[in-house]
């Protein structure tokens, strides 16, 4: 089975480092697979991603997403998702724990992740308490009992 290097660049909205967030990445596949032509299982469970501190820059080795067939049956391909999970201070000064998810095919050959088709970002914050207002879109959950759910719009 072939492997090939995929590369990107963690950042904010200013192209700056996230450090002082203390990102945290990890990357899956989307749902569980085979791999194609070496009778391997590939699980869904989530493996960490060196990302370096300062730059933001992260490199990671993965089966191309064409070799992979979903566990579930199906046409072959498999997006991967890049989680990446997150702390922020609130204008209170409590802090708040959020987890961005990206999805992105990985073509044969590797390369820059921020060139790959695919894409889609679901944030997803763990409280309370909650980002300041307005309200982001995405999954809020509650860790308050009973530990209900909600997503916003």
């Amino acid at each position: 089975m072939v492997t090939y290097q995929y590369t990107g660049t963690l950042a904010d909205i200013g192209l700056g480092a996230l450090t002082p967030h203390a990102p945290v990445m990890r990357v899956r596949p989307e749902v569980e697979a085979f791999a194609a032509l070496s009778a391997r299982l590939i699980s869904a469970v989530p493996v960490p991603v060196t990302l370096d501190p300062v730059t933001g820059a992260f490199s990671m080795t993965l089966v191309p997403s064409a070799d992979l067939t979903p566990a579930t049956g199906g046409s072959a391909g498999v997006d991967y998702i890049i989680e990446v999970g997150r702390f922020e201070q609130a204008i209170d000064g409590t802090y708040f724990a959020g987890i961005d998810a990206w999805k992105f095919t990985a073509v044969v050959g590797g390369g820059n992740v921020g060139d790959m088709n695919g894409g889609s970002l679901l944030s997803v914050w763990i409280g309370p308490p909650w980002p300041p207002l307005p309200s982001l879109r995405g999954l809020y959950i509650d860790m308050t009992p009973p530990n209900a759910w909600g997503v916003k719009e």
